[in-house]
């Protein structure tokens, strides 16, 4: 069984913003050794190491997951996609030379 990280007993009560609600998560157990170690060399709480990771990477999973929402509407059909010539001809850069410079920065 997978031990469960209780955010409840480590919270921030010193915190100015409003906390909410408590949740428990199962994790495995080197995730959670990882947590603890970062918790004790930061002397901060689990809760408060969750929370930061929470708001720093959930918005990129939000927008991973749209991005494979759209992908699935593309290829199922539901959405059409604009091919590049028609968006070029309508916003009159059909005639533009592209700057080869610029792909090679892209990777």
């Amino acid at each position: 069984m997978l031990p469960i990280v209780d955010i409840v007993n480590n919270v921030d009560m010193s915190a100015s913003a409003p906390l909410g609600r408590p949740i428990s998560v199962r994790l495995p157990e080197e995730l959670r050794e990882r947590l603890e170690a970062l918790a004790t060399a930061t002397r901060r709480s689990l809760g408060d190491i969750v929370r930061e990771v929470l708001e720093r990477d959930l918005s990129e999973l939000e927008w991973e997951h749209r991005l494979i929402a759209s992908a699935a509407d593309l290829c199922s059909g539901r959405v059409q996609s604009v091919p590049l010539a028609v968006v070029e001809r309508e916003l009159g850069l059909n005639d533009v030379p592209v700057d080869a410079s610029v792909l090679d920065e892209i990777e």
